[in-house]
């Protein structure tokens, strides 16, 4: 089986988890949909590519940061927050809005592996798109830039036992057995407007840590392994 491997670093990071919004808590990992999120701005895509992922990698510490957040105030509504950061020329002085400082969560030299399988010729279309690509890459907020170390095709074998060479993302829906431990998440994936508002498919996930040791007997499905010793889940 090919698949698509891409090796990326980035010195911070924060993949904001949704609703955090009196402290930017970040995912250990980018959840899926802000990886596929990348990977269609790098294609320039304005319709859904279908492809799927794997996505592995850990980080060195994590450090905490300040942000300057406004809120706007309504008596009718509940407080929320808004986003102006990078715009220039905006009036800030609006009798119902406040400002305040948030604390950020910032992860600190992240190494990230990410697999991505799909019909060969999706993935001659991602592997020509990032090598073409005319900006910058980010991934998490706008100012989490990336940089690719690896992009290129590569080979997955099915093996009956694995240790994880970096924590990732397992998808439960093809764990077997509850003797595997990990952090449960449930990632955004894909959505659709409802009432002008995005409604979530999600995917119900287990964080699981760098060296833990797995069996296919913990699973429905094979364990996937790369040449160079990645475990391989897709989601």
């Amino acid at each position: 089986m090919q698949v698509l491997r891409l090796k990326m670093f980035q010195e911070t990071a924060c993949y904001t988890k949704p609703f955090a919004l009196k402290v930017g808590e970040t995912y250990p990992l980018p959840p899926y949909s802000t990886v596929k999120g990348m990977i269609h701005e790098v294609l320039k895509a304005n319709e859904l590519i279908p492809f799927r992922l794997s996505i592995q990698g850990d980080y060195e510490t994590r450090v905490v940061d300040y942000k300057k957040s406004y809120f706007i105030k309504d008596r009718k509504s509940k407080e929320f927050p808004i986003i102006l950061d990078g715009l220039s020329g905006i009036d800030y002085s609006y009798t119902s809005m406040t400002a305040m400082p948030l604390y950020m969560h910032l992860l600190y030299n992240v190494q990230l592996v990410i697999h991505i399988a799909a019909e060969d010729e999706i993935l001659q279309k991602i592997y020509k798109a990032f090598y073409s690509y005319d900006g910058h890459i980010s991934l998490g907020r706008h100012e989490d830039l990336v940089r690719m170390d690896e992009i290129r095709f590569i080979e997955l074998i099915t093996v009956d036992e694995s240790d994880l060479a970096h924590s990732m993302y397992i998808p439960k829906k093809i764990i077997a057995e509850d003797d595997l431990t990990g952090i449960p998440y449930r990632l955004n994936w894909t959505y659709t407007i409802k009432k002008g508002v995005r409604d979530w498919v999600k995917i119900p996930t287990l964080y699981v840590a760098q060296g833990e040791k797995i069996y296919s007997e913990l699973f429905y499905e094979p364990i996937h392994f790369d040449e160079e010793g990645y475990t391989v889940f897709f989601n």
